[in-house]
């Protein structure tokens, strides 16, 4: 029972004089979430998930993102019967039952409707309003507490027994409070009046123990815990506890007198709650009898406590008076907050805490410009700067640490280095005056006999506690080997004993040989993310990790030269990292400017926590952070400083239902009914049919997981639209456009807020049908019409042709016969017509063949004559003295008239082309790499002329004309067994 105490003790008191108490930081939802009012006077979950609340003015179903709001018409017999509701029941079969002030309601899950019930015996001992109501999972009885007695009704006949305490008086009849033990008894708390047991059996009330019935008086809640004892609370806050058992009565007293008890409860850990009136919620600690008082209480808030329900994941909501409903999730007080000031009042005082160093008891304190804070056994002392004593060197505290001999060093932002000794109270200081170069000292590092110690301006200090001198280390901008810049922020020494020095302009390492720096700047590639180091860490697998100011955290590799990188992008909490701690486990925890990041190196994987998760503040400082001995880690941040035990920050492991629960057409949500798409509500459906007109639809879901629901995450799918997965962070709503008509499925799937998925998603089918025109049935009637019509027509037409031929069957004889003999007369002229162009055609052909034939013989002519003028002039060139000059001059006349070949030639060409449609041109466009003697051979074969004809024709010998045949054949592509001739006379 104490392990589960000590989180809530630690809540309530252990900071006490001067320290801030932790609040539990309770999820509060109120009418600006949605709530239709702020008087909660009952909580329920059902079996689907779903929360409900019931307040003065309304019933309420919370989706963790969303309300539906149930309120009671007039003028719509289907509403609520009353909007004021008390109580709450689900079935064994699902049903849920609400007693309001006007009756009992049943809701019909199917449309979002009720079914009112009342009592068929009326009388003055009316059931109204149900105050309360008890049921089981064994039978269908389900008791109603009202104004008028007790009700017996069954769920499935809907049959009312009424039951009356007293016949007289309607007040002692007036049942506030009811249970129903494992057993099956009925215990009722009447208004006026002590408890009584009912007897189902004898229909009749019984006391429950006549040595202890007297102090059963004035009770206001009863329940049965888990070991079987009945709890009772009483109006004048004392609680009762009762042994059935043994029939023993005990009574705590510890709020007697103070807080009348309005509701109690078991959780399911079996931690008894009590909800008081202005006393807001305590716990009781059953092994002390010690009330235990939940932080949070808030005047007109959490301070009047009607109503508790522990939901499913275990967590517990209160309802309250005029506050709303408040969820408490017991993940999220794992997380410890105290601040060095209650109230800020002057401006020597200030909660934001730049150092933090715990020893033993002891936790020490830096803060901005409230001093040095000491917490021990409770206590505090404050450590300030006061002119003209021994004290602390100046109030703005940037950096505590300690050295071998217990001293405490003190870097101030303006005052210098004190050193403080805890067993005389003493401080030392050192600044400008004594050896430090600069007064403002962020970091120091000890290192044996030496102490580091970085400034903002002065660069490295190398400070011999032996001698009590300094050695500096500054930039200069020449010497490359020079640390890079002279604002340091942060110095640590590895593993490996290298000391790494942060700084606002880069990462440097001391060659301690020579006393020189390598730098790391910020480059592309795999360097440093960012050059302003804030913080340096070893982990216990020998990482050494980087803070920096803008660029997330990074990891060095100590083989590679290189830095490994995660940012906000990879989930990290902010990219400002101001502190770095390991925990038991390996994982690390990050500090950042939003929030705290816990890191799992294997897994790659972070998980945040802001002030929705616990923290106080989710700005943090730099260099404030430290890990005591025993495991816990403080973090500095501008509110004090956060506590905690990493193993006690669980993760939410619960599994959240995923629910439809809207349906919109047009942005526009729809309802059940008999002309809507919805024949039953959203969540109950597993089709929905749409014209295609209904183009523009959409689906809202919701994750029940209610802690931090901001933080649930979806994923959805429309198959076969969607070819994969759409990812939404905490979207509720798919909205789809002019999907083409067709069948699809709606698929959908959540998380909780960390990340723990329901892999069960979630189906809805859609159907859009498409217009009448695009259906079957539509084109198969007007196919058939339009065929119906054509053979109407047809059958019309073939009529009308019919008389019609019968019209014209004479005038066709008629007339065939004219035509007949037109025809023939005409085919006859025709046909003479045609035997005249033929003969005509064939005269001019045969005389142009005739023609061209006399070319070729002229030339022919010719040239045996010119071989006759040849054989002369050879004789004559071989016997020049047997000839005169007058046979010479005859020879020359005899050339001149007889012999002109290229004329001849041309003469011949031109009346061969007219004659053939100008073969010449065609036949050297299709063959261009034919000469002219080519172009004259083709000519002389398309007429006929034989071989020997043409050696003489061409002047040359019948050999030559074959070779050049041979030659021509190659050119015009013959096959071996083609005639050229035939080829010749076929070319168009």
């Amino acid at each position: 029972m104490l392990k589960w105490l000590l989180p809530i003790v630690l809540l309530c008191g252990i900071f006490q004089g001067g320290v801030a108490q932790k609040r539990s930081r309770l999820q509060h939802i109120s009418v600006e979430e949605g709530l239709s009012q702020n008087t909660v006077n009952t909580i329920f979950q059902d079996s689907r998930g779903y929360m409900w609340f019931g307040t003065q003015n309304g019933l309420n179903r919370y989706d963790a993102s969303n309300f539906l709001v149930f309120k009671h018409s007039p003028e719509d017999s289907t509403s609520i019967a009353s909007s004021d509701i008390y109580a709450m029941h689900e079935d064994r079969r699902g049903t849920l039952w609400i007693g309001t002030r006007a009756g009992l309601s049943k809701y019909n899950r199917d449309l979002d409707r009720f079914l009112n019930l009342e009592d068929d015996a009326q009388n003055e001992f009316a059931m109204r309003p149900v105050w309360c109501m008890a049921g089981a999972a064994t039978d269908d009885d389900l008791w109603l507490g009202a104004s008028g007695g007790l009700f017996q009704f069954n769920t499935v006949t809907q049959k009312f027994r009424h039951f009356k305490i007293n016949d007289s008086l309607q007040n002692a009849n007036s049942i506030r409070a009811i249970c129903r033990d494992r057993s099956g008894k009925l215990w009722v708390c009447p208004t006026i009046g002590k408890v009584r047991v009912f007897d189902k059996a004898t229909s009749s009330f019984m006391d429950v123990n006549a040595a202890v019935a007297h102090h059963m008086h004035d009770v206001t809640s009863i329940m049965e815990d888990s070991e079987g004892f009945i709890w009772m609370a009483r109006e004048d806050g004392s609680l009762l506890k009762y042994n059935p058992g043994e029939g023993t009565l005990q009574e705590l007293n510890a709020l007697k007198g103070k807080y009348p008890i309005r509701v109690i409860t078991e959780d399911h850990e079996g931690r008894i709650w009590i909800g008081t009136d202005k006393g807001g919620v305590f716990l009781l600690n059953q092994d002390s009898n010690c009330f235990i008082g939940l932080p949070d209480k808030q005047e007109n808030g959490t301070n009047v406590v009607l109503s508790f329900f522990n939901d499913a994941k275990g967590d517990m909501w209160l309802g309250t008076y005029h506050g709303g409903a408040y969820l408490f999730d017991k993940i999220d007080t794992t997380f410890n907050h105290f601040s060095p000031y209650p109230e800020v009042k002057h401006a020597n005082e200030s909660n934001s805490v730049l150092a933090v160093f715990t020893e033993g008891k002891e936790v020490w304190l830096g803060t901005d410009g409230g001093g040095l804070v000491r917490r021990r056994d409770g206590l505090v002392t404050y450590f300030r700067n006061e002119p003209g004593k021994n004290s602390l060197a100046g109030n703005t505290v940037l950096s505590i640490s300690k050295d071998k001999a217990g001293l405490l060093y003190l870097g101030t932002y303006a005052d210098g280095l004190s050193v403080f000794d805890r067993t005389t109270n003493k401080f030392t200081t050192y600044n400008q005056t004594n050896g430090l170069n600069d007064n403002s000292v962020w970091t120091v590092f000890h290192d044996g006999d030496h102490v580091w110690i970085g400034t903002n301006r002065g660069g490295l200090n190398l400070f011999n506690k032996k001698t009590k001198r300094f050695r500096y280390f500054t930039n200069t901008l020449k010497d490359k080997s020079s640390i890079s810049s002279n604002t340091i922020r942060c110095i640590y020494k590895d593993s490996r004993s290298k000391l790494w020095v942060g700084t606002v302009s880069g990462l440097n390492v001391l060659n301690e040989k020579d006393s020189t720096f390598s730098s790391f700047f910020h480059r592309e590639g795999n360097t440093i993310s960012d050059a302003n180091v804030l913080c340096i860490y070893e982990d216990s697998r020998r990482n050494v990790w980087f803070g920096t100011h803008g660029g997330g955290i990074n990891r060095y590799n100590y083989r590679t030269n290189e830095f490994e990188r995660w940012q906000e992008k990879d989930g990290l909490a902010g990219n400002i990292v101001y502190g770095i701690l390991e925990d038991g486990q390996g994982n690390l925890w990050v500090s950042t400017d939003k929030g705290i990041s816990k890191f799992d190196i294997e897994r790659k994987e972070f998980k945040n926590f802001d002030t929705k998760s616990g923290l106080e503040s989710s700005q943090f400082n730099t260099g404030a952070y430290f890990k005591q001995s025993d495991g816990r880690m403080y973090f500095g941040n501008i509110e004090g400083v956060t506590f905690f035990y990493p193993h006690n920050i669980r993760q939410n492991a619960f599994v959240p239902p995923i629910v439809f629960t809207d349906f919109y057409l047009f942005n526009k949500p729809v309802s059940v009914g008999e002309n809507s798409p919805l024949t039953a509500a959203i969540d109950e459906t597993h089709e929905i049919v749409l014209d295609h007109s209904q183009s523009v639809f959409s689906i809202r879901f919701a994750a029940l997981n209610f802690t931090h629901a901001d933080k649930n995450q979806f994923e959805y799918q429309l198959e076969p639209f969607d070819k994969e997965w759409i990812r939404t962070n905490n979207t509720h709503t798919a909205t789809y456009t002019n999907l083409d008509p067709g069948t699809y499925t709606f698929k959908v799937k959540g998380s909780n807020n960390d990340g723990v998925w329901n892999e069960t998603f979630r189906t809805l089918t859609i159907v859009i049908r498409p217009p009448y025109w695009s259906t079957w049935w539509f084109r198969m009637l007007v196919v058939g019409m339009l065929a119906m019509a054509l053979y109407v027509a047809y059958r019309r037409k073939i009529s009308q042709i019919k008389k019609q031929k019968e019209l014209l069957a004479s005038l066709v004889a008629v007339r065939t016969a004219e035509i007949e003999e037109k025809n023939n007369l005409l085919l006859e002229t025709e046909k003479q017509n045609a035997q005249l162009m033929n003969q005509k055609l064939n005269d001019e052909l045969s005389s142009r063949s005739k023609e061209l034939t006399n070319y070729t013989l002229l030339i022919i002519q010719k040239n045996r004559l010119l071989d006759e003028l040849k054989g002369k002039l050879k004789e004559f060139i071989r016997h020049p003295g047997s000839s005169n000059l007058r046979d010479f001059r005859q020879l020359v006349q005899m050339i001149s008239l007889n012999f002109s070949s290229e004329k001849e030639w041309r003469d011949f060409d031109e009346n061969f082309n007219r004659l053939h449609e100008g073969f010449s041109d065609k036949l050297r466009t299709r063959f261009p790499d034919l000469t002219g003697n080519d172009i004259k051979l083709c000519t002389l074969y398309r007429i006929g002329i034989p071989t020997r004809d043409i050696a003489e024709a061409m002047g040359i010998s019948q050999t030559s004309v074959k070779m050049a045949r041979y030659r021509l054949r190659k050119k015009l592509q013959l096959l071996p067994d083609e005639d050229i001739q035939v080829f010749l006379q076929n070319i168009e």
